[in-house]
């Protein structure tokens, strides 16, 4: 089987994602209070894993993030997330991931879902950040697993921000079996991102998939494993520069079709992630319109010469920046 997309058939694609991602009226009300089950049930398709823009003088680049959004809004894709790796949290002051928390809430609005990531913090930021992410309208907590504690400190960590919000909790991190048991009796914990190995997204998936929606970071491959196991949603890289792509795969999701899936991995996503680095996806930010290559130092940001690098990869791939890109 081969494809030969030609720019309108991308542009199209777009209005076909269909109903499977639009969120029903009266989530659409009130985003922020969405029931834990409710959210589990709705959490389908490509999630948007927001790299933290950055303008030249390394200031939050709002006017950049809201592009993004609002370009996988026009395409239908409907989940953001701000996670600790990709949205450079290691890099940004606690009120700078507020700030950010509440330019993703206020740009996604009522049109999607927001899943807004903690750092590795101790309970009681975490539980004063989880009130903020409340505040500013977000749908889904995601908690990242603090280091230094064992596993009945990690339990009572989650427990305490179970009890102090009413949003749906996401859990991030590497857990042993024993202890995703012990935190699955906790009502409002209802999905996990895994980005631990591949094993650990099936053994969780097998073991806990009706329990708690478990989905995938990195690349396309790991969902496309898992989907027989029921794994529904997964982080889309293309999404935050090219949505057209993200848009093809999940139609071929919703298909059941396993050579298109595959076809587009091999074409697009095998080749980004084997290309990855937040420099290279910044200068893809850059490349095709969205946001500036910048990042913080001491990190690299590229230069001129490595621009031009980025266009061959992308011409090679025969993706290119839309006309109108900013």
């Amino acid at each position: 089987m081969t494809m030969d997309w030609n720019r309108r058939e991308f542009l199209c694609a777009g209005a076909l994602l269909g109903a499977a991602t639009a969120l029903p009226s009266t989530i659409q009300a009130a985003a922020g209070r969405i029931t834990p089950e409710g959210f589990k049930q709705r959490l389908r398709g490509p999630i948007v894993s927001i790299p933290t823009p950055f303008t030249k003088d390394f200031r939050l680049d709002g006017s950049g993030l809201r592009r993004m959004i609002e370009m996988n809004l026009q395409h239908q894709i409907t989940i953001f997330e701000l996670t600790a790796g990709d949205s450079q949290y290691s890099f940004l002051a606690y009120d700078e991931i507020k700030q950010l928390a509440r330019m993703v809430g206020e740009a996604v609005g009522d049109q999607g879902m927001s899943i807004i990531g903690t750092g590795p913090w101790w309970t009681e930021r975490a539980i004063d950040f989880a009130n903020h992410v409340e505040l500013v309208g977000g749908t889904a907590l995601q908690v990242l697993k603090p280091t230094g504690a064992n596993d009945d400190r990690v339990f009572e960590h989650y427990r305490q921000i179970a009890l102090a919000t009413r949003l749906p909790i996401v859990l991030h991190g590497d857990f042993p079996l024993p202890l995703l048991e012990k935190l699955s009796q906790i009502e409002s914990i209802v999905a996990l991102k895994e980005d631990v190995s591949l094993g650990n997204y099936v053994d969780g998936m097998i073991r806990f998939g009706k329990r708690m929606n478990c989905f995938s970071g990195g690349g396309l491959d790991w969902f496309m494993v898992a989907q027989p196991y029921g794994a529904t949603a997964y982080f889309d890289s293309y999404a935050t520069f090219f949505p057209e792509v993200a848009v093809r795969f999940w139609q071929a999701v919703k298909r059941g079709d396993y050579a298109a899936e595959t076809e587009i991995i091999e074409k697009f996503d095998h080749p980004f992630i084997q290309n990855f680095s937040a420099p290279f996806w910044h200068a893809t930010l850059e490349y095709f319109g969205v946001a500036k290559r910048y990042l913080r130092p001491p990190q690299q940001n590229y230069n001129d010469a490595e621009m031009v690098q980025v266009k061959q990869f992308y011409d090679k791939l025969g993706v290119f920046p839309r006309k109108n890109s900013a």
